[in-house]
């Protein structure tokens, strides 16, 4: 299976449901611990990481709503432990010119 390109914005994320209980809680839960990010931004990457595997959904009730609880996976743990590729390969190139 092909590697889940995961993005700054998503590592860090779910760098976030990682050190919550059990690594799983609410996008509102996520957002709380998280500075100069907006609901939509912390829903939508925690969506676009459910539809890479990153983590997990399931219906939760939060604050007497039901709404969707994150769990993250371990492909998910094994993707915010790696070391950001891309990056090093920029510098790499900007130091070279």
């Amino acid at each position: 299976m092909e590697k889940a390109k995961v993005t700054e914005n998503m590592r860090a994320v779910l760098k976030v449901l990682a050190g919550r209980e059990e690594g799983k809680g609410f996008a509102r839960q996520v957002l709380a611990e998280m500075e100069g990010k907006t609901f939509n931004g912390v829903n939508a990457t925690l969506a676009a990481a459910a539809g890479k595997g990153l983590c997990t959904k399931a219906k939760g009730v939060f604050e007497d709503k039901m709404l969707t609880c994150y769990t993250i996976t371990d492909a998910g743990r094994e993707a915010i432990a790696e070391p950001e590729v891309e990056e090093a390969e920029v510098v790499e190139e900007v130091e070279a010119e």
